[in-house]
């Protein structure tokens, strides 16, 4: 196998493991264990993100795990290309992840993006656990059309808001807010609860 086709293999295969991290070692889990409590805390506060110093023991550990597999296989070249691809679309999808809590989209895939994962967030958490790609949900028959998003006021990214906290026009045929903006104890607690049962938030 050619470097460049091995580094395109490994950034395809990020896809299926994307997929697979997302719903079975981190929703499945509820908890359990260092991934899922990191990212049900992100369900439960979208504001939260693992700090660096954690997506960096990811990148390790996934390293760690492919690249001697992937020597053992076909030998050093083909195996660092693999990896190299891997490791690139892993950066990829976090900074995807990332802009898609805190930016607005940009073009039809942005548009798809977010109202595919914000639909997982506060519509049905375990669907649409492919952030970056449909492609492993349709095959495992865990996706939905998002159609118009209900996002809870309170969880609501400020780049869909006017200065009153309302939702700006430009995004009305793809959310709907509901809810109080205003958070309590009582809000954070239930959340928190919501998230780590994998129930969707009330938009209270």
């Amino acid at each position: 196998m050619g470097t460049i086709l091995a580094t395109v293999a490994g950034a395809l295969s990020w896809s299926a493991a994307e997929y697979g991290l997302h719903r079975f070692a981190m929703h499945e889990m509820r908890g359990k264990g260092l991934a899922s409590r990191e990212h049900l805390s992100h369900h439960a506060d979208v504001t939260y993100f693992s700090p660096t110093s954690k997506k960096l023991l990811s990148a390790a550990t996934t390293t760690a795990v492919v690249l001697p597999a992937a020597w053992a296989l076909r030998g050093r070249r083909t195996a660092v290309a693999y990896t190299t691809g891997m490791l690139a679309m892993y950066a990829t999808y976090e900074v995807l992840h990332r802009r898609a809590h805190t930016h607005p989209p940009r073009n039809a895939y942005g548009r798809w993006l977010r109202r595919s994962h914000f639909h997982h967030h506060f519509g049905s958490p375990m669907r649409n656990h492919g952030v970056t790609s449909p492609v492993w949900d349709v095959v495992a028959r865990t996706y939905d059309d998002p159609g118009v998003v209900t996002v809870p006021r309170r969880m609501a990214p400020t780049w869909m808001l006017d200065p009153d906290g309302e939702l700006l026009p430009a995004y009305a045929g793809d959310y709907l807010l509901k809810g109080r903006r205003r958070l309590d104890d009582t809000d954070r607690s239930r959340d928190r609860d919501d998230a780590f049962a994998n129930r969707a938030p009330v938009p209270a």
